[in-house]
């Protein structure tokens, strides 16, 4: 069927039309305007309206080169539905290099926000009432913070069966459960019966050329999933994901300088030395940090300076560990031979 218009922060878009939109949001001390980019494709079929946001915290790029790339692609010539894209959705932080709005607060706990309450949650409260009103499902793009790296994955809610079936169709290695935290977005999706997907992968400030065509990959397969993409190409064995059943955050117990040969996607035993930590000056004794459970890493500090107390690793355990471990040792194989052909399509 033929679509019909739609009305977006108080624009009009007819089937198929591709508009760049500019939202206003709460000026900072220097009274200079901020803006939030948007980016909308408008289907000339019917079909969902999939809302994909990036930069929540604005020192993650990955996401904005995901998005940018999948905006370049020739399928979205024949799209079904709408297709909403906020390349940056914290302008402030990307700015300032920072994961942080005025304050020192993260956008990603004031939601729904307020129109009278702090910058943070004045600016929640107008996406969403401006952009995330208008969506069917939804997929936020992230990465590790500074110097922390994330094997690719995938959360969604567990108690949404909608949000688990995008989440099977998406297609990343490793697939885990949100845990609840008042104020984010996936939260108040949740409330709200939308479907909502977190990708997570690679590290704030840097481009991870693997994570991105895992990204861009993952969301062209869950347009197909939804319909909003044709699906013409010959269908090829696919790896299934693998679902976590918990994550293990592993801490320095003491401050120094810390020396790993591990690698994001590396099976450990429990009792495996994760790391040696080291006196710069000399003056204590090495001491090694040991996995407390069998996992694999999915996390982990790439800074050798730390302190007592900060995130080293990331472990995941899964029910069936050993498939598990040779599930991400295949996918790294299959995925690496498939990612070529991504922007041929």
């Amino acid at each position: 069927m033929k679509n019909t218009p739609i009305k977006i922060c108080h624009e009009t878009i007819y089937p198929g039309e591709h508009l760049s939109l500019a939202l206003p949001l709460p000026e900072i001390f220097s009274c200079a305007p901020m803006y939030m980019p948007i980016k909308i494709i408008h289907g000339k079929q019917q079909g969902p309206c999939l809302l994909i946001t990036a930069a929540m915290h604005g020192n993650e790029l990955n996401g904005t080169e995901i998005i940018n790339r999948l905006l370049s692609q020739k399928t979205l010539k024949n799209l079904r539905g709408t297709l909403i894209t906020v390349p940056v959705l914290n302008v402030y932080g990307l700015i300032n290099r920072s994961r942080y709005l005025p304050g020192g607060i993260e956008l990603n706990r004031c939601f729904p926000g307020s129109k009278t309450g702090t910058h943070a949650s004045r600016m929640a409260n107008i996406f969403i009432n401006e952009v995330f009103s208008m969506a069917d499902a939804c997929i936020d793009l992230q990465t590790g913070s500074i110097n922390h790296t994330n094997l690719p994955q995938l959360y969604f809610h567990e108690l949404d069966d909608r949000a688990k079936t995008l989440a099977e169709s998406f297609n990343a290695p490793v697939i885990s459960h949100f845990t609840e935290e008042e104020g984010s977005l996936h939260c108040y999706a949740f409330e709200k019966k939308i479907p909502f997907l977190k990708y997570e992968a690679g590290e704030a400030m840097r481009f991870d050329e693997h994570a991105i065509r895992v990204g861009l990959k993952g969301i062209q397969n869950v347009m197909k999933k939804l319909d909003m993409l044709s699906d013409r190409q010959k269908k090829e064995p696919s790896l299934k994901s693998f679902t976590t059943e918990t994550n293990i955050w592993v801490c320095a117990e003491t401050s120094g300088i810390s020396h790993t040969i591990h690698q994001l996607g590396q099976h450990v035993k429990k009792g495996d030395t994760l790391s040696i930590i080291k006196d710069p000056f000399g003056a204590a004794e090495n001491l090694a940090i040991k996995t407390p459970e069998e996992g694999i890493i999915v996390g982990m500090n790439n800074l050798p300076l730390v302190h007592e107390g900060e995130a080293l690793f990331q472990l995941a355990t899964f029910p069936k560990m050993k498939q598990a471990a040779e599930h991400l040792e295949a996918w790294e194989e299959k995925s690496n031979e498939n990612f070529d052909n991504i922007q041929a399509e």
